[in-house]
């Protein structure tokens, strides 16, 4: 029986971080069928049903997954769907998630449910289903053994880009004689706090906080002042998103943008 050593789910962006700090940008997800109770005949023959779902952690260090279940009804209804819960275990231990757990985490006072056990992972995972029936007797009918394979789920991610002027170029000034550089998160995922680079030529290199950028917004980074002697006649640069490579991006190679303005 699964032990309810569980917490309810983090914000999205800590499972992208999480993932991204071992460099890896999917998860595994396990599918499991449950039939659960005892059915009174009308969807499935008559008699009880159980399922025991055993998780089996292979390596030898803890990891943790999250799990959560989702009802299917008759007559092509969706049921309810829980809430992820988090459950941990040490090298090479194992949980069994049961008929109690499935009813207590769905939270219904159904007699009979069906659906899903849908198990996430940074890791790889023995997942195996235990299946038995019975009849009005308690004695078992059927007993049946399912291996469940992995699938891989891409996780989003934030994608940092220079925005360039509307009229064209990244020659954006703010009418005082100063460079506004904007950076755009046209990502799936929101960014975290990065560092913008900005080499004149000539002038030499300047470094702008860039704050964190939530998915699909722009910030203006604080106005940088043109360098002395850039101008001859022409100023040019270049600028280069997350110049430390802090952020990992769905995409590193749109991360710069070359200016000129006239002089």
């Amino acid at each position: 029986m699964d032990t309810g050593n569980s917490s309810t789910m983090p914000a999205p962006e800590a499972q992208v971080a999480e993932a991204a700090a071992i460099g890896q940008f999917f998860i595994y997800q396990y599918v499991v069928k449950f039939v659960c109770g005892k059915s009174p005949g009308e969807v499935v023959a008559r008699g009880r049903y159980f399922t025991a779902i055993n998780v089996h952690n292979p390596l030898e260090k803890s990891i943790r997954f999250r799990k959560k279940f989702a009802v299917a009804l008759p007559e092509e209804r969706p049921g309810p769907v829980s809430p992820f819960f988090f459950a941990r275990l040490g090298p090479d231990e194992a949980l069994e998630i049961d008929n109690g757990d499935i009813f207590r985490h769905i939270g219904t006072s159904a007699g009979f449910i069906k659906g899903f056990a849908v198990l996430e992972s940074l890791t790889e995972l023995d997942v195996v289903a235990v299946y038995t029936t019975a009849g009005e007797k308690d004695e078992i009918k059927t007993f049946f053994i399912e291996r469940v394979p992995a699938r891989r789920v891409v996780l989003g991610l934030p994608d940092l880009v220079p925005v360039p002027d509307p009229q064209g170029g990244f020659c954006k000034g703010d009418g005082k004689g100063n460079l506004v550089v904007t950076v755009k998160n046209q990502g799936s995922a929101n960014a975290p706090a990065s560092t913008t680079r900005v080499e004149f030529f000539p002038g030499g290199v300047f470094m702008l906080p860039t704050p964190p950028i939530p998915a699909g917004a722009q910030v203006d980074l604080t106005p940088l002042p043109f360098p002395p002697g850039c101008f001859s006649p022409d100023c040019s640069f270049k600028i280069t998103v997350d110049a430390t490579g802090v952020v990992v991006e769905s995409n590193e190679a749109n991360n710069t943008g070359v200016g000129t303005c006239i002089g």
